[in-house]
């Protein structure tokens, strides 16, 4: 009898090979399940990141819906209160300061005219209820007439009303003259009642003017809060200090700090020369600064010093945000016009909220006027539209630097936490709007919270060139709106100047990266 030889002896290496082989075949039925769900979970991502683009289509579908219809919101809430007749122009009230000239025994001196809105006029006529400023004084032509530095005397022409105010400064003028002036001017002016007083060395003539006491009230409860802006103001100085050591001691990659600074200083500086050179007298007079030669070098000092904080702000942010990863780059033309089509629909939707928000509090006798800073720059400014759209773009990229990029990565690292730094940041600049005139003026703080809140939500979705276009944005628009009552060729070119951004931005984009190489 054969005896039977197992398998394995009979074919002792196929039996060696056989386990191997057994081991091999598991592993590439298990390799091929692992790939079978890679590629499933490969086409779930893809279905999962079509359906976010699909949504986030749609997102940005109903946000320009939105902003359409927003256009007929700020329409509709637009400001109601129609513009006052112009009896005296800006050349009837330096007509009268060149006959006051003769009249004082003056010639060859140096002035200033510029336009002031006081709290006597729009406070009074939101207090009353009137349609217009026509009936209220304080809407006035200021002449200011220098020997040097010295003040020779003060002029007020109300726009509507005519002579308001006249100081003499008899230390300069002869005091039978002064008065010989003051006759002249109370007999050409409509009748009323009107304040003579001598004191010192000043003569002053005003018109007598009655302020409802509500608007008393609200000035003196505006007063109070201009300690918390000068708080603010003294904070944001040590916030761009500590922004100029991490500047120069942080790296930036990506972008040369000397180069930075050596092609965008000069543009920015350029901006705000500019806008200085367009205003000059209605800063010199806000700041009650004699017209001469030091004081202009002065007031463009002050703007060469605001491009340079702008741009330790961008450095700043720039070396803060490359801790945590972020390298620094210039945009592309494609990314350029995305940023401003985000930032233009944001700045309607902020413009119409705005206007919805205040056209009801003024309805409700919520809200009082003490001043109108727009208005004031739109008649003292040679080309209103001009100087406008400048200070605007100006005050947005210095705006937008310091407090969404700079101040915002600061809070990050010092907090860790992109809420909290978000709500830090919007509150800081929220505070620093407490001294606008406006009454009460917790409500301009709470608007400015809100637009804080959304550019600061803009940039962490969008990026710095977004918000710089949405607050470009909205206060052109709000700016037009308002102004178009009484200037409406300047209101539309401003309002154009929106759309004009993008080539003039692409433009300086270009010129940049030449630069850079």
């Amino acid at each position: 009898m054969h005896s039977k030889t197992p398998f394995s002896q009979l074919f002792p290496i196929l039996h060696f090979h056989a386990i191997p082989f057994k081991h091999a075949f598991y592993s590439f039925v298990r390799h091929r399940e692992r790939v079978e769900r890679i590629k499933i979970s490969f086409r779930a991502g893809k279905a999962f990141q079509a359906d976010m683009d699909r949504h986030v289509k749609a997102v940005h579908r109903a946000l320009y819906i939105a902003a359409l219809a927003s256009i007929a919101v700020i329409l509709t809430f637009r400001p109601t209160q129609q513009p006052f007749p112009l009896v005296f122009d800006k050349a009837k009230a330096f007509a009268l300061s060149e006959s006051l000239d003769k009249l004082l025994g003056l010639s060859g001196e140096t002035k200033i005219l510029f336009f002031e809105v006081r709290t006597s006029s729009v406070c009074a006529a939101s207090a009353l209820g009137l349609p217009s400023l026509a009936s209220c004084r304080g809407k006035e032509w200021v002449v200011r007439t220098y020997k040097g530095e010295a003040l020779a005397y003060e002029l007020r022409v109300d726009a509507t009303l005519g002579f308001s105010y006249l100081l003499a400064n008899l230390s300069l003028v002869d005091l039978e003259r002064a008065i010989t002036a003051a006759a002249e001017l109370l007999n050409g002016s409509k009748p009323g009642f009107y304040n003579i007083h001598l004191e010192g060395n000043s003569l002053s003539v005003s018109a007598w003017e009655e302020m409802p006491e509500v608007c008393t009230k609200a000035q003196d409860g505006a007063a109070q809060w201009s300690l918390v802006s000068t708080l603010i103001s003294v904070g944001l100085h040590a916030i761009l200090i500590a922004g100029l050591i991490v500047a120069v001691a942080l790296d930036t990659p990506g972008l040369s700090k000397r180069r930075a600074a050596a092609v965008m200083l000069p543009i920015l500086s350029a901006a705000g020369f500019t806008r200085t050179l367009l205003s000059v007298n209605y800063m010199l007079g806000k700041r009650s600064l004699a017209p001469t030669l030091r004081n202009i070098v002065n007031l463009l000092y002050s703007d060469a010093l605001l491009a340079l904080f702008s741009l330790i702000s961008l450095l700043a942010g720039a070396a803060v945000a490359a801790k945590r990863g972020a390298v620094s780059s210039f945009p592309s033309g494609r990314r350029l016009a995305g940023s401003w089509l985000a930032g233009a629909v944001v700045g309607v939707l902020l413009t119409a909220s705005s206007a919805i928000a205040f056209f009801a509090a003024a309805r409700a006798g919520f809200l009082l006027p003490l001043s109108d800073p727009l208005l004031e720059q739109a008649f003292s400014s040679k080309a209103a539209w001009a100087e406008l759209a400048v200070s605007t773009a100006v005050s947005a990229i210095a705006v937008e630097s310091l407090f969404r990029y700079l101040l915002l990565h600061l809070l990050v690292e010092v907090t860790g936490s992109w809420g909290q730094a978000v709500a830090l940041e919007s509150a800081i600049y929220a505070l620093s709007y407490s001294g606008y005139p406006l009454y009460p003026p917790y409500a301009k703080v709470l608007q400015a919270l809100a637009v804080a809140v959304a550019l600061s939500l803009l940039v962490l979705s969008e990026g710095l060139a977004a918000a710089v276009f949405a607050n470009f944005t909205f206060n052109a628009v709000s700016s037009a709106v308002a102004l178009y009552p009484i200037f409406p060729l300047d209101a539309a070119i401003l309002l154009s100047s929106v759309v004009g951004a993008l080539p003039l931005s692409y433009l300086l984009l270009k010129l940049t990266k030449l630069a850079f190489g």
